[in-house]
């Protein structure tokens, strides 16, 4: 056996010891108390759903060479396939080992997924060093290759989002394949690494990418090469070699990012700097990772790896590349514009971070060839650096010298004394460094993880539940044979509820829910609801639950909601008392509108945008919205009602009020009076919140707001004779501990706010994202609440505000009543009535019908440019997001077609890509027999 290869496999062999030791330390706790690790938040709303999606279709066509169709109705209101999960499953080859198990195995899988992508991680990283330092220690190797793989990102990513370790698994064989092409002269290696790269995932293509040209540049600036031209052109051939290859899922991606409802959101959410708490919390975030990450700056590094980095920066020269790199993360760091163009030119997310892990690999074995240089002077800024992150460590913990960072801390400095003994005690076996080494990365991945294995504080299903709730939802109804319809179904994970929106569980069931999550989403249906002013959608989840709307549910067609108890049942929808499903009740409207509908109205869209949301609802009822629209009036939107109010009976009540409300301590909470109106009956109550502002208090202003509200609750205690004295009144202790409590949050001002609204017993509530939430950012300055239906109307109520966060509040507010009874129905009977029949099978609906004017035939059809009619691609854009197809006087025969907006193009270009990587190939082995060996 060669030196080389036998070298090789004692490496991988070691590693794989190593590895397996620390997976059973991190994952066996799972096993032994039936834990999944899917997430409750986007694990099993999004990631767990599209696997088992995923895996059904993989086998249809492995096994019946029958691919998905190109439309699914069951992603929301409709939405691409293809679009949809080339950014979760489509890319991920570790999802096709899928065709080859059965369902029940399914979970399983996805557990033992995520070690595996670990493992390979960490041998990528191996591969990578051992290409560049081809004989040293194996313990140098196997410390390199475990601190790259175990560290704040993969802490997280591995629990939250498993297919983004495979960038880990990419990223290092990719810049291996550069370097084998720049100096060997073959590309066959890097075609295939960019295509894989660019398969994989869109959005981790795009950061891979520029990292590979960031060591392209490197490799040019150490080599003095910038000239060689044909080199660079080869490169870039490769590259579009690659690019063309995976064109069937890079094109169709693309032009979903370009269309969807997450472009519209500003640039790095229009930060200029981080708040103060982010920088604060910088220096720690080198040896220890926050359990949700601010901004996604995951951090984590192991204790020697940080110490690489500053034996790398003291000594410049020589490694001058590295440390310009650290300089420019540094600084990369600090900059919400840096960070938002690393991610897409969006919000301000420092993902990117997870490529710093290689060259910090790298160095660390440097250090670890090195150790005889370290110099007093390296121990000494080693130390200081360690103070400096325990200091940020003790702000973001609160000063709290019980914090959880503890361990991590003095594991740091025992690696330090540790490092010490290794250079300065004569047969010091490094296996005691390996050791603390593995503690530490230990430590990293799992401290966040502690509660885990608790089931009252987890944030992981139990295998048991995940199996229920995939189960549950075969238990729905299924639509009748021949109709179409839609339904709403509340959340499913109740008390288990994470920060997800919403659960895409549905889709592996036959109902077609209409509220789906998934991060790229329709962007014309999101920019149509949005004038609606939805409160409870976001860019991931455009429709919300709708905030329960009885017009907008049956405008889109929801016919069925399954509702958990306690929920606000819109007017339309009458419950089935004797029926439930999965613990929910069952409600149904006979008024929600089929796919396909005419109406006798064409509305002016300058007319349509200056009504309110209410009306605009209203409109859409009766009418479409289009440019061409000559009509400024809509039966229905007059019969909305605008209510009476005030904030002071002594006052005359009018339609719009102006509020401001400051932070204060307050006996009765803030709000406004609703004046008695019979016209209000038989109407939904919609809260119209416009031109709001918000302007948080200071720091200081925080504290006095919190001092006097503390102050204000033991003077109004002390007055009541049934309350006891309080003896623990202490306003200076409070302070103190305030400060103390809340040092760790100076400049969260932009993380938003809730405004909250109650009627009759019913509460609505309003999030008003801030600029630190990457995922859901969307500014508003109005909102529509509905406060459900009108109740006691003929008596003043009051309707009492409240509000999360201390500040000042300023907004307009004006109640508007849509009605829902008798006046509703006869609207939605009229539309019922006059529509065409249809037939939908896979992409394509047909229907027939003879009209005796011009018009257009208005659908619920999310607008892409992948529909056309007839083969022509005539149809129309309402201004509500949806599909308008124009009708011509007397008979009509249509039918739309869908297919994915480039993917014909981009088959006919993979191919052509496929030709010429098969020529290249042949030409290197004519050139070079052995190549390939």
């Amino acid at each position: 056996m060669p030196r080389q290869l036998k070298q090789s496999s004692k490496l991988v062999m070691t590693y794989t010891f190593l590895f397996f030791i620390l997976a059973i330390c991190i994952f066996a706790p799972y096993y032994f108390t039936n834990t999944s690790l899917i997430w409750q938040s986007d694990g099993i709303a999004q990631h767990y759903p599209a696997l088992v999606q995923w895996q059904s279709d993989l086998k249809n066509i492995i096994f019946n060479h029958k691919f998905p169709i190109n439309w699914s109705w069951q992603l929301g209101l409709g939405n691409d396939y293809y679009q949809t999960f080339s950014y979760y499953t489509l890319g991920d080859i570790f999802t096709y080992g899928t065709a080859f198990i059965s369902e029940k195995h399914l979970l399983t899988y996805y557990n033992v997924m995520i070690i595996i992508r670990l493992y390979f991680a960490g041998l990528a990283c191996l591969m990578f060093i051992q290409h560049w330092f081809k004989s040293s220690h194996t313990w140098q190797y196997q410390v390199a290759a475990l601190t790259y793989v175990f560290s704040g990102y993969t802490a997280f990513s591995a629990f939250e989002h498993p297919f983004f370790i495979n960038p880990l698994i990419i990223f290092p064989l990719l810049i291996w394949s550069m370097h084998y092409a720049l100096t060997k002269n073959k590309y066959s290696p890097l075609i295939l690494m960019a295509f894989w790269t660019i398969w994989n995932n869109f959005y981790f293509a795009f950061m891979l990418i520029i990292g590979l040209i960031v060591f392209w540049i490197g490799y040019h600036y150490q080599h003095k090469t910038w000239l060689a031209w044909q080199s660079h052109l080869k490169i870039l051939v490769a590259g579009i070699i690659a690019l063309m290859l995976a064109a069937p899922l890079f094109f169709p991606s693309v032009d979903a990012v370009l269309n969807s409802a997450r472009t519209n959101s500003g640039l790095a959410n229009g930060l200029t700097i981080y708040p103060l708490y982010y920088y604060l919390a910088l220096p720690g975030n080198l040896i220890a990772n926050l359990t949700t990450p601010s901004f996604w700056l995951t951090g984590g590094f192991s204790a020697i790896s940080v110490m690489a980095i500053i034996f790398s920066l003291r000594r410049w020269h020589r490694y001058q590349l590295f440390n310009i790199l650290w300089i420019i993360t540094f600084l990369g760091c600090c900059t919400p514009l840096f960070a938002a163009i690393l991610n897409g030119g969006s919000s301000p997310s420092n993902r990117w971070l997870f490529m710093l892990s290689l060259p910090i690999s790298v160095m660390l074995f440097q250090m670890l060839e090195h150790l005889s240089e370290l110099t007093l002077h390296d121990y000494l800024s080693f130390f200081i650096i360690g103070i400096v992150a325990t200091i940020s460590l003790l702000i973001t913990s609160n000063f709290n010298l019980n914090m959880q960072f503890g361990m991590i801390i003095a594991i740091y400095f025992v690696t330090l004394i540790m490092l010490w003994f290794s250079q300065s005690v004569s047969g010091f076996r490094p296996v005691w460094l390996v050791i603390l080494v593995l503690i530490n990365i230990f430590f990293i991945t799992a401290r966040n993880h502690t509660n885990n294995t608790n089931p009252a504080k987890t944030d992981l299903l139990s295998n048991d539940t995940v199996k229920q709730l995939l189960a549950q939802q075969k238990e729905y109804p299924k639509n009748k044979p021949g109709s179409f319809t839609r339904s709403y179904v509340d959340n499913q994970l109740n008390n288990m509820t994470g920060i997800a929106p919403a659960t895409n569980l549905p889709i592996n069931g036959p109902l077609n829910n209409i509220e789906s999550y998934w991060s790229l989403q329709n962007g014309a249906v999101g920019e149509g609801l949005a004038s609606l002013n939805i409160s409870t959608a976001n860019p991931n989840d455009i429709t919300g639950n709708l905030d329960s709307r009885n017009v907008l549910s049956n405008l889109l067609g929801v016919a069925d909601r399954f509702e958990n108890p306690g929920k606000l049942t819109p007017n339309s929808y009458i419950a089935d008392n004797n029926k439930t499903i999965n613990g929910q009740t069952i409600t149904h409207s006979d008024n929600a509108y089929p796919l396909l509908y005419l109406t006798n109205n064409n509305i002016n869209r300058q007319f349509y945008n200056k009504l309110t949301a209410t009306q605009k609802e209203a409109v859409l009822a009766d009418s479409i919205v289009t440019r061409t629209g000559k009509q400024h009036t809509s039966t229905f939107a007059n019969s909305v009602v605008t209510g009476n109010i005030r904030t002071d009976l002594t006052k005359n009540p009018t339609q719009t009020i102006h509020m401001t409300y400051t932070t204060h301590p307050e006996l009765l909470p803030a709000g406004f009076y609703l004046s008695p109106s019979k016209a209000l009956k038989g109407t939904e109550l919609h809260l119209e919140i416009s031109n709001i502002q918000f302007k948080p208090f200071t720091f200081k202003q925080q504290q006095k707001a919190a001092l006097a509200n503390y102050q204000y609750m033991y003077k109004q205690n002390k007055q009541n004779p049934q309350t006891l004295i309080d003896r623990q009144y202490n306003k200076q202790a409070y302070t103190w501990n305030w400060y103390k409590k809340h040092i760790s949050s100076i400049g969260n001002g932009i993380s938003g706010y809730t405004l909250t609204a109650t009627y009759n017993d019913f509460t609505n509530s309003f999030k008003q994202t801030g600029q630190a939430n990457l995922s859901f950012y969307n500014p508003l300055k109005e909102v529509t609440l509905n406060l459900g239906q009108a109740a006691k109307t003929s008596q003043e109520t009051f309707i009492p505000l409240t509000f999360s966060k201390a500040g000042r509040y300023s907004f307009d507010v004006q109640i508007k009543g849509i009605p829902t009874d008798k006046r509703f129905d006869k609207v939605a009977r009229e539309v019922i009535n006059r529509s065409p029949a249809y037939k939908l099978t896979g992409n394509h609906i047909k229907t027939h019908l003879n009209v005796n004017k011009a018009q257009i035939l208005a659908t619920t059809i999310p607008y892409s440019q992948g529909w056309t009619i007839n083969g022509n691609h005539k149809i129309i854009k309402l201004d509500s997001g949806f599909i308008g197809v124009p009708l011509k006087v007397g008979q009509n025969n249509i039918k739309l077609t869908y297919r994915t907006p480039g993917l014909t193009f981009a088959k006919y270009i993979c191919l052509f890509g496929f030709i010429i990587l098969l020529i290249v190939l042949v030409c290197q082995l004519r050139k070079h027999p052995k190549f390939i060996n």
